[in-house]
């Protein structure tokens, strides 16, 4: 018979613990999903929803990680988009922002930004259509840049 190595443990270890967090995460998120329909902001490292912004501080999304569903997404489909995007929501603060139009559910990872100007320069640059601004719970549109001003050196 042959013994398991510890590396070969460890690994095992470490597949278990992910599935249980992925599991943990998609279950805390379906009840954010469930109680807060209209948009709401999760914590993936806390696995809360995060309530708590000050009013210098904007949510914008990042490219290529959006999804949108029309129904109220499978567990399963959940897990596999954390997962699929589990390094860019990290490396963005470990938000999630989440939002109901029309009965399609939108799900984002979303950079925190302080600052309008900043928030609205770094929409531009990802391309976005608007920008969340928790503090108020408004949205707003993305506006274009005023490359005019810049070059004629008015700014």
């Amino acid at each position: 018979m042959n013994a398991k190595k510890p590396e070969d443990n460890k690994k095992i270890l470490r597949t278990i613990a992910a599935e249980l967090f992925l599991q943990n995460t998609v279950k805390r998120f379906k009840a954010a999903i469930k109680e807060h329909p209209a948009g709401f902001t999760f914590d993936i490292i806390t696995l809360q929803l995060k309530t708590n912004f000050s009013s210098e501080i904007y949510l914008v999304g990042q490219p290529e990680h959006g999804i949108s569903f029309k129904a109220d997404p499978r567990q399963n489909d959940l897990k596999t988009w954390i997962y699929n995007n589990f390094s860019a929501i990290c490396k963005s603060g470990g938000i999630i922002g989440g939002w109901n139009s029309d009965g399609i559910l939108f799900l984002d990872v979303v950079a925190v930004i302080s600052g309008y100007e900043n928030a609205m320069l770094s929409g531009q640059v990802n391309g976005e259509e608007a920008i969340y601004h928790p503090y108020s719970s408004s949205s707003i549109k993305v506006t274009a840049p005023q490359i005019d001003t810049y070059l004629s050196g008015d700014a």
